[in-house]
Order: C-alpha cells, then structure tokens, then sequence
C-alpha cells in the first residue's frame, strides 16, 4: 500500500512541480519530503516518509528525480536501508537537517551497524548546504575505544557507520555538512567511481573511532576540497583499494590519513595508486600513516 501510495503521489507531483528546464536538457522531478508527509520537527520519526521518497524516485521513469530536504527543518530518521538498483539518476538535494536517534538504547531492535545506509544503488548525487548529523555523543560515552579502552568487560555495541554506501556505483557526496558521526562519517564499501567534494566533516577531537571518509574495497575514489576534523583519521582505507586520489584536503584535529592495516590476515589486501596532493594537515598525532603487521612465518624464517 505504502508503495501504491508513493507512487501515486509521484504521479500527480511529476506534473505539479516538475522542474522545466531548456529543451535540450532533461526534466527534472522534485519530491519534497514535506509532501510525504513528514513532520521535520526533529522529534517525530520521519524514517517512513524518506523511504516513500525513495520508492517513488527509484520507480520514477519521467526523468531525473530530486528528493528535497527543505531548509529550516530536522528530520529524524532512524537506521535504514534505501536500496537500487533504480531506474534513473537521483539527487538527494540536503537544504535542512537529517538527523539520527541520539539514544544508543533506541537502537536495541534496528541495525545497529548502519544509519543511513545506500545498497547498489548508481548515479546518486547527496548534495545541498545542509547537515547530516548522527548525534554520536552517547555512542561516544559508552565506547570501547574511547574511555573504556582498557575495560575488560566492555560491551558496548560498535557504533554504526553513519552515512553509507555499499556495492554502489558513480555516487557524488557534494557540499553538505556531516556531524557528530556515530562511527565514520562517510564510508564507500565495494564502491567505484565515487567523488567526495566541498564537504565539512566534523565531530570533537575526544569522539573515538569518527574517521572522515572511509574506504573499503573501493575503486576510482576521488577526494577533493575537503575540510576534515573528528577524533579518528581525516580519511583511511583498508582491503583492496586502487585509484584513490586526495588532493586539497584540510586535515586535524584527529589521526592524520591512514592506510591499512597490510597484512594482518593471510589474505593478500593490495593498496594501490594512492595519489595525495596539496594537503594542510596540522594538529593531528600522525600525517600520513602506513600501517602494516607483521607476519609471524615471516618472524620465524628470519631468526
């Protein structure tokens, strides 16, 4: 029914508030969230309406499709999953505030693992001036990695990954602000040709494990003209990682750009064609970090 529902609405937006441009290019469709129905007072949960959004522009096959945050709003929306693959390219247009459950505890039933969570999905743009923030503070409290470090009866739940991105294709994060993110701010898991680019990245110097941008398996990852300052690294990439460019990157407070750990398991990880140009890093406990293990066969032949 919530299906029917979303694509019904987007049946009579498509006509109502289609975005008109010149004959030679393409139309555009707008989808507010406000028109699903949310409340965006930050309080009420708003994850349902995101996910009607979404049905409807990944169903949508009159063009490209713009979901709408609008400004002066912060809309709650809880651990979810938007998946593709989708019929046309979308753009989350970010102008208000998304903003996470504060409340580890509130997240006993959901994915704790993820918040805001993109699957397969090719040729999505999250841009606009507005914040995305996970309001990791309570997460932070109760880490093993922070305060707790050496608590042998630590816990605590791993903190989720706040804005996510798995198995996806040709995705472009531009301009928005992420906060205070549960664990890493921005991570590409088994991701290709993803651009990163005029983002503000920030969390306390104290908050554990926030990294900036994560890399895992990932390809053709482009980072450019990015100011970076959380309590983890400005950006680290672990497994198989080739073509990864960093170039006018702001870096510190926090661990510097990390890459590995290299050898920890049998499994050959390669990192490769890691280009870093023009970067300010300044108050942080490493600049640039290679982190490898080393392999006990190898200790044992070498005594």
């Amino acid at each position: 029914m919530a299906t029917a529902m979303a694509l019904l609405r987007l049946a009579v937006l498509a006509g109502a508030v289609a975005l008109l441009l010149p004959a030679v290019a393409e139309a555009r469709i707008l989808l507010s969230l406000d028109d699903f129905g949310a409340v965006g007072d930050g309080i009420a949960d708003d994850t349902q309406v995101l996910v009607d959004a979404w049905t409807a522009a990944c169903a949508s096959t009159n063009g490209h499709v713009v979901i709408h945050v609008p400004a002066g709003r912060s809309y709650q929306i809880w651990p979810v999953t938007l998946a593709g693959p989708c019929r046309d390219e979308i753009m989350i247009f970010v102008s208000g505030n998304i903003i996470a459950p504060d409340s580890p505890e509130d997240w006993e039933r959901r994915d704790g693992g993820k918040w805001l969570h993109f699957f397969q999905v090719q040729d999505l743009t999250v841009s606009g001036g507005g914040v995305i923030d996970g309001r990791g503070q309570e997460w932070w409290a109760q880490a093993c990695k922070g305060r707790h470090r050496n608590d042998k009866h630590c816990t605590a739940p791993d903190a989720p990954k706040a804005l996510h991105f798995e198995e996806c294709h040709g995705v472009r994060v531009q301009g928005v602000t992420l906060q205070n993110g549960q664990q890493h701010h921005l991570t590409f898991t088994r991701c290709s040709n993803a651009r990163a680019s005029f983002l503000r990245v920030a969390s306390p110097e104290s908050s554990p494990g926030t990294d900036g941008i994560h890399l895992v398996n990932s390809i053709s990852v482009h980072v450019n003209d990015v100011h970076i300052a959380t309590g983890g690294a400005c950006v680290s990439m672990v497994g198989n990682c080739t073509d990864v460019r960093l170039r006018y990157v702001s870096c510190g407070p926090g661990n510097g750009i990390s890459i590995g750990s290299i050898g920890e398991t049998p499994v050959a990880d390669r990192l490769e064609k890691i280009e870093v140009d023009t970067m300010f890093i300044a108050n942080t406990s490493n600049g640039l970090l290679i982190k490898t293990w080393q392999r006990m066969a190898a200790a044992t032949r070498a005594r």
